[in-house]
């Protein structure tokens, strides 16, 4: 039986021994930026810090549109694909190698401990490369793999394909399958106590067991494309069309939502000092800082662009050591600002950003864009 917008789900299960409700994060993993943003929760949080102007180091064209996040391996290769449907290593602005996938390549790549990179695509499959490029293995899963690759324990990846969310094996076999009932778009995150929490275009936030199993789903009024977050404590934070971000108990049940005037398509951000970071999209595009713990809007970075509902913020917003902030958006530019919301520099490239930034150890920062560039900035 349908359920009424944002009413708690009637089969929730709760999960066992889950800690209370926190805006509290451990520091970040050191090291280079392995996975979709920066860790399984999703928080968005480096260890490194950012440049305090805009330099740019060098450019490297790619030849499609790039919307994936960057990551990078220990070696400093940094891996991307394109919407050509080609995948690169790259490093210091050089190509190392390409590899066709058959289709557009939205999907965020992830360096596993042992050191492959596990990409999807549109062809419907899931991809795992040494870092020369040669081919270890290759699973075909039902459905366009736009989603990032989300590292998990015992060297578990978990992705999405088409309506299903998808535990895979480090040796590249399916452990489950779980299906939503409209499109994955957004990537999971992986909450303390191994619960998967994703969005799907049934306006639903799905939360799903380690076992594959449905804990529970929360439905908004619109389609769930932005990827959550979680922090320490359990507590999920995720934006929606219908306008809202939304804040839920590891159990289910609602903290709080904030209406902000425009679809939240974004991955989301947390701040050092509990702070959510939601990008919007028109008719008011910009960049919103709301408090954890109530909801509250803290301040907010406006964009001059077009006034269209389509038009926004779609790059996921990273945090840096210090808590400055670095995001990209629809006029075609790149953005630093304060903790506190006020702008350090900004820097155009040729075309949109949706790409998420990521910082290399050394303090390099790394976007792609929409004319078809893999960018890298520094002080």
């Amino acid at each position: 039986m349908p359920r009424a917008p944002g009413a708690p789900a009637v089969d929730a299960v709760p999960s066992p021994g889950a800690p209370p409700p926190s805006a509290a994060l451990a520091p970040p993993a050191k090291g280079p930026p392995t996975s979709f943003r920066l860790g399984p929760r999703n928080t968005g949080r480096s260890p490194h810090r950012g440049p305090a102007l805009a330099q740019r180091l060098w450019a490297v064209e790619l030849g499609a549109r790039v919307t994936a996040q960057p990551v990078a391996d220990r070696g400093g290769n940094v891996y991307v694909g394109a919407h050509d449907g080609r995948f690169h290593a790259v490093r210091d602005g050089r190509v190392l190698w390409r590899r066709d996938l058959g289709g557009p390549i939205w999907s965020t790549a992830a360096v596993t401990a042992e050191g492959l990179v596990v990409v999807g695509s549109d062809a419907g499959a899931l991809h795992a490369f040494s870092s020369d490029g040669s081919l270890r293995w290759r699973l075909p899963l039902a459905g366009d793999v736009d989603t990032g690759v989300v590292p998990g324990p015992e060297g578990a990846l978990y992705v999405a394909a088409g309506t299903g969310l998808h535990r895979v094996n480090a040796d590249g076999t399916l452990a489950w399958r779980y299906e939503a009932d409209a499109k994955i778009f957004a990537t999971p995150a992986l909450g303390p106590d191994g619960t998967l929490y994703v969005g799907s275009q049934d306006d639903h936030l799905h939360a799903v067991t380690p076992e594959g199993a449905r804990r529970f789903v929360y439905r908004t009024e619109g389609d769930v494309d932005g990827s959550p977050s979680v922090d320490e404590a359990g507590t999920v934070y995720f934006g929606s069309d219908d306008r809202r971000v939304y804040a839920l108990e590891a159990t289910g049940g609602l903290r709080w939502s904030a209406e902000l005037g425009g679809m939240v398509r974004a991955p989301l951000g947390l701040t050092l000092d509990g702070g959510v970071l939601a990008g919007v999209f028109g008719p008011r595009p910009r960049l919103v800082c709301l408090d954890a713990a109530r909801g509250r809007e803290r301040w907010v970075f406006s964009l001059a662009v077009a006034d269209t509902t389509e038009i926004g913020v779609a790059s996921g917003p990273l945090v840096d050591r210090d808590g400055n902030i670095y995001f990209g958006a629809h006029d075609d530019t790149l953005y630093a600002l304060t903790a506190h919301g006020e702008l350090r520099w900004a820097e155009e490239v040729g075309g949109d950003v949706d790409s998420s930034p990521v910082l290399l150890p050394g303090g390099t920062l790394v976007v792609g864009s929409d004319d078809g560039y893999l960018y890298a900035f520094g002080s």
